[in-house]
C-alpha cells in the first residue's frame, strides 16, 4: 500500500542525506541516518530518517521501515547507555492532523529522565469497550486485513 512520493525540493532531511546541510549525524548505514534534532526538548533528542525520501508512513517501502526501526532500536540502546536515560520516548507522526511538521519520515527518540519537564499530551483513561468492539468489526472487515501484510 506504498505510495511514491516526489522529492520537494526544500526537503531539509534530504539536504542532509545529501551532505548539503550541516548535522550533528551519530550514525549512518546505507538505509538511514540518525542525528541530533536541531529543536531538542532534551539531551540527545535523536531524529532517524530513511535515505530515500518518503513523506510519511504510507509511504515508505517495507524495506526501508524495517531499516529505520533497527537504526532507532540501535540509537535507542547507545543513548540510554551513554546518557544513562531513565526511560525513552519514541514518536512518529505523520501528515498535519498527526502533528508531522518536517515531511520526511523521521522518528523521535527522546531520552527522559525520571520527574524531567516532558508531559503526556493526552489524558489517559478506559476507553468504551462497545466502541473498540466495533471499531475492530469496522477494521477487520475491511479488505486485506486480519492477516499478515502481503509482499
Amino acid at each position: 500500500m506504498r505510495s511514491e512520493t516526489p522529492i520537494p525540493p526544500d526537503c531539509v532531511f534530504c539536504d542532509i542525506v545529501a551532505g548539503r546541510l550541516h548535522s550533528e549525524i551519530l550514525f549512518e548505514d546505507e538505509r538511514t541516518v540518525a542525528f541530533l534534532d536541531n529543536t531538542a526538548v532534551m539531551e540527545g533528542h535523536t531524529l532517524v530518517i530513511p535515505k530515500r525520501h518518503a513523506a510519511d508512513i504510507w509511504a515508505i517501502s517495507e524495506d526501508d521501515a524495517t531499516a529505520v526501526m533497527r537504526t532507532v532500536h540501535h540509537m535507542a540502546g547507545v543513548l540510554q547507555r551513554v546518557l544513562e536515560a531513565d526511560g525513552m520516548t519514541l514518536f512518529q507522526a505523520n501528515r498535519p492532523a498527526g502533528w508531522q511538521d518536517v515531511f520526511h519520515l523521521h522518528v523521535h527518540l527522546v531520552p527522559r529522565q525520571d520527574a524531567d519537564h516532558l508531559h503526556r499530551p493526552w489524558h489517559v483513561g478506559r476507553a468504551d469497550p462497545v466502541a473498540l468492539a466495533k471499531t475492530r468489526r469496522r477494521i477487520l472487515g475491511a479488505e486485506g486485513t486480519g492477516s499478515a501484510p502481503s509482499e
